[in-house]
């Protein structure tokens, strides 16, 4: 079980700011239990869980691990399309979510799904009677891997890894039970996720908004909610620079952090200095969904000495560096990064006959980043195997490209055999073709195989992240 439960009962674990309702351990308690006799069933079953940032939400994820089930995580605004398609894929047993708005309701009623109400904490229920295949004893979760809408791919993840991650990065964070954070990323996000987790796990607050940065009422439910600490991925960090956060007034912001990519030094010495000046930290976090959420964090009192860097790994886990499938231990040889730990999924998921399979990676998990590690065993990331274009013969890593152009605004970067395209949120015609010519000139290629296309807003997905599978069909 992920919450503290033994944690005092009179205090806060949640509090919905739509109407300023708080739960606390010992309600919350108190309604999962309930919850979990309501959704017992015979036997283990999945459950697909339309995430809204809202109490019914965490009360239905949290109750279904409490029954023994398996939870797949998704967002309630998921395409009718795409949950139709899900549905018949995995053949969940229940499907929850918020009473109201009722997510999903056509498509779920379309594939034959009794729809009712649970009668505790606002949740909304359907049910199947039509079960599924076997599901591992040891499956807890299931997660949209990072970047994917409509794909039916999911990182399978075993409860002990959730549970564990959760206290790792409460740890390495130095989460205390007087901490409240806002929710400011999605539940379905592993990042986002991880965020309720870690601070359930030890008895602190979390406080519980559909609302954005970029609106004010956001800003209002930190401020009079005397939330203590903020998560953004690298854009979120982007947007607070236009809105001026340096002058917001946000007395009780003592901590944030940072995951999701890579952030440009430039700014991260920016809001390191500036929460410094408050007395605060900021935390620079690296993780994959793979991994349930974090891999390393950066100690806030290693800023600005370790500037580039991801941290260490997180309590239990271990990093290593291999090169051409051989692991390294020489500092600052850049090879594959590759993570060991309870907290690395058990193995993907395409459809339900998935989800019977047990762990097939033992506890590592190679990554698909490039990087190294220095003397003092921190992480720097260098690029993705994968992230790689060859134009005129030369290997051109985009994510380094794309951090050269980072500075300037966001930017994304994309590349074909033939060209590298940057979209820039930022520029006009002669500014960009200057960029163009400098950028050219530092990868030693042709101006005319490189392009800088103006665009209003970069797609994202709901995480926040950028949607490079849009930009290179654009490119196509």
């Amino acid at each position: 079980m992920i919450p503290d439960l033994a944690t005092e009962p009179d205090s806060p674990a949640l509090v919905d700011s739509a109407g300023g309702e708080v739960w606390s351990y010992g309600r919350l308690g108190a309604a999962i239990r309930v919850a979990a006799d309501l959704l017992g069933r015979p036997r283990k079953s999945l459950v697909f869980c339309l995430c809204r940032n809202d109490p019914a939400t965490v009360i239905a994820y949290l109750a279904a691990v409490e029954a023994g089930h398996s939870v797949m995580l998704l967002d309630s605004a998921v395409r009718e399309d795409v949950l139709t398609d899900l549905l018949a894929r995995y053949s969940p047993e229940l499907v929850l979510a918020s009473a109201d708005p009722k997510a999903g309701a056509s498509a779920i009623a379309d594939c034959g799904y009794r729809t009712q109400e649970l009668r505790t904490g606002g949740i909304g229920w359907a049910r199947s009677e039509a079960g599924g295949g076997t599901l591992h004893p040891d499956l807890g979760v299931l997660l949209p891997t990072s970047g994917t809408t409509g794909s039916p791919k999911f990182v399978r993840l075993a409860t002990s890894a959730v549970s564990s991650n959760a206290r790792s990065i409460a740890t390495a964070l130095a989460i205390v039970a007087s901490d409240r954070a806002v929710s400011s990323l999605p539940l379905h996000y592993s990042y986002g996720l991880s965020v309720l987790n870690s601070h359930l796990a030890i008895g602190a607050c979390v406080v519980l908004t559909d609302r954005g940065p970029l609106e004010q009422p956001f800003w209002d439910v930190v401020r009079g909610h005397r939330c203590t600490s903020f998560a953004g991925v690298p854009y979120s960090y982007q947007l607070l620079e236009r809105i001026g956060f340096d002058r917001f007034d946000l007395p009780d912001l003592r901590t944030m952090t940072q995951a999701g990519g890579k952030l440009d030094d430039t700014r991260v010495e920016r809001f390191h200095r500036l929460m410094a000046s408050r007395g605060g930290r900021f935390f620079v976090m690296y993780g994959q969904t793979e991994a349930t959420a974090r891999i390393a964090i950066l100690p806030a009192d290693f800023l600005p000495r370790k500037l580039g860097s991801a941290g260490r790994a997180i309590p239990g886990g271990r990093l290593e560096i291999e090169v051409q499938g051989v692991a390294t231990d020489r500092a600052a040889v850049t090879g594959e990064i590759v993570y060991t730990g309870p907290n690395v999924m058990m193995g993907y998921a395409t459809g339900r006959a998935d989800l019977a399979r047990g762990d097939e990676l033992g506890g590592r998990l190679h990554t698909g980043d490039l990087g190294y590690l220095d003397e003092d065993g921190c992480l720097y990331i260098s690029g993705r195997t994968k992230r790689i274009s060859k134009v005129s013969g030369y290997r051109v890593d985009l994510d380094e490209v794309e951090a050269r152009l980072a500075p300037n605004g966001p930017t994304a970067v994309v590349g074909t055999d033939e060209t590298i395209v940057a979209f820039c949120e930022y520029g006009d015609e002669d500014s960009l073709g200057r960029l163009r010519i400098e950028l050219s000139r530092a990868l030693s290629l042709h101006y005319q195989v490189i392009q800088l296309r103006r665009v209003d807003a970069l797609p994202r997905m709901p995480s926040g992240k950028v949607n490079y599978a849009a930009l290179e069909a654009l490119v196509r």
